[in-house]
């Protein structure tokens, strides 16, 4: 890993096969840069893609956009691809970034105001899902600014299991670059998590950012075993860090939010077929993980064994109550503020 960075960000995009996807992406990324923009460079990573991927990344680099092109000589998997994204990443600071998710208007000047203010772990990026048009659907919510913390389990607390989605948490490669174990989580994927919790581990600051600067697309991967990687896989790599100084009850945080929200919401969907996941056993795979924790009976398992749209309509009202909390503590958070 280039441990002497000469960019600021790095905002590298692993891709395979959605042309238009990317090209709506740089859309976005680019319509915010100015060309030659000394602080920031787009890498882009191509799976060996067979549709036009070559041509929307050849037409951005003769727009004059710092896009640096990289494209397999075979699939090396999407684990490898992530890795590769991060390795070859010349910022100082890495936002891995789904080809399908969108950098909303104004994100990339607020990020670097963000980066060049302080040296930080991890900058997380307050994100919200939308399956169709990402500006209809956007909350509504009135967050601005961002929260510092010094203390790991207060900032685990804000970002919890969104610490596994790379679209949202730009790392310190300088910091994360310590431990040269991350290779060993490929094929789990979540080989992210290799850089993410060591730049968690080696930073004494991280970032909240309170403000949405990510949408994210929904319902459009999957093909793995859900509790498999985010049970399982999950907890066996966040014991390695946990060996390595990581604060066990930083993961414990992260679980419990798994277990509230996350397994909930996805074995929903993944039981009416609205994401396409492995087919597992969800109770025997997530019992021997969670069966001391009380959110497993009350949140979890009711979404296991009820009948799927009676479990829908229970979880889409707690949603939906979450969500008028939080609309209300960001209409609080404005006027305080203000």
């Amino acid at each position: 890993m280039n441990t002497r960075p000469y960019k600021l960000l790095t905002i590298a995009i692993p891709t395979y096969n959605r042309a238009s996807y990317l090209d709506k992406c740089l859309s976005h990324i680019c319509g915010q840069l100015r060309k030659g923009e000394p602080r920031v460079e787009i890498l882009i990573s191509d799976n060996n893609s067979t549709d036009n991927t070559p041509d929307i990344a050849d037409r951005y680099i003769s727009d004059g956009f710092a896009v640096n092109y990289i494209r397999n000589a075979e699939n090396i998997g999407s684990d490898r691809n992530f890795l590769q994204c991060f390795g070859r990443a010349n910022g100082r600071y890495v936002l891995i970034l789904g080809d399908d998710d969108i950098l909303l208007d104004g994100s990339v000047e607020k990020i670097l105001d963000i980066l060049e203010g302080d040296e930080y772990g991890i900058v997380h990026l307050r994100s919200y899902g939308f399956a169709g048009d990402f500006i209809s659907e956007r909350p509504k919510g009135y967050f601005r600014g961002y929260t510092v913390y010094t203390n790991p389990k207060k900032f685990a607390r804000r970002a919890n299991y969104f610490l596994t989605f790379t679209s949202v948490n730009i790392v310190n490669k300088v910091l994360a670059g310590r431990d040269p174990d991350v290779g060993k989580f490929v094929d789990t994927n979540l080989v992210q998590l290799g850089w993410t919790f060591s730049a968690l581990l080696n930073s004494r600051k991280n970032v909240f950012v309170k403000e949405y600067l990510i949408a994210a697309q929904l319902y459009n991967s999957g093909g793995y075993g859900l509790c498999e990687v985010f049970g399982v896989k999950f907890n066996k790599i966040s014991n390695v860090f946990v060996d390595k100084g990581v604060d066990r009850e930083v993961i414990e945080i992260i679980n419990k939010k798994m277990l509230l929200k996350f397994f909930p919401a996805n074995i929903i969907r993944s039981r009416m077929h609205i994401i396409n996941t492995e087919e597992e056993n969800y109770f025997k795979i997530l019992y021997p993980l969670y069966h001391r924790y009380m959110y497993f009976w009350i949140f979890t398992l009711p979404a296991i064994v009820l009948p799927s749209k009676i479990a829908y309509f229970l979880f889409s009202f707690m949603n939906f109550a979450r969500r008028f909390t939080v609309t209300i503590r960001s209409v609080l958070d404005r006027y305080f503020l203000l």
